[in-house]
């Protein structure tokens, strides 16, 4: 059951952290090429994506995968295995969700209440 949970968690939290990386690329690819026509724009970017993505969500696969299970074998061993995993998942995308946040609305977790 922990080997389906830590693999659901190191996929979910691989994409929502490459897709904020790539997004902060993008902001920068678009930000350089308003010298550019939009086709000659659009085509570069594209390029730029792939081009940086692919080899991104390889690393941030293997770095997440490495946190996340470092990260459960530390909760594990001071909460017992079942709450320190939860803890660690609830902290884990609670941080992520405050950086989608700020990303989208650039508020913060305060902002909200």
């Amino acid at each position: 059951m922990m080997r389906h949970v830590t693999r659901a968690v190191v996929f979910s939290v691989t994409v929502l952290v490459s897709y904020l990386l790539t997004g902060i690329l993008e902001d920068r690819v678009l930000s350089e090429t308003e010298q550019f026509r939009p086709g000659t724009a659009t085509a570069l970017g594209m390029a730029c994506v792939v081009a940086l993505f692919v080899p991104l969500f390889a690393y941030t696969e293997r770095l997440t995968e490495g946190i996340v299970r470092a990260g459960l074998r530390s909760t594990r061993s001071q909460l017992g295995r079942v709450f320190g995993a939860l803890l660690f998942i609830v902290v884990v995308f609670t941080v992520l969700f405050a950086l989608f946040l700020d990303r989208w609305f650039n508020k913060s977790l305060a902002d909200l209440f």
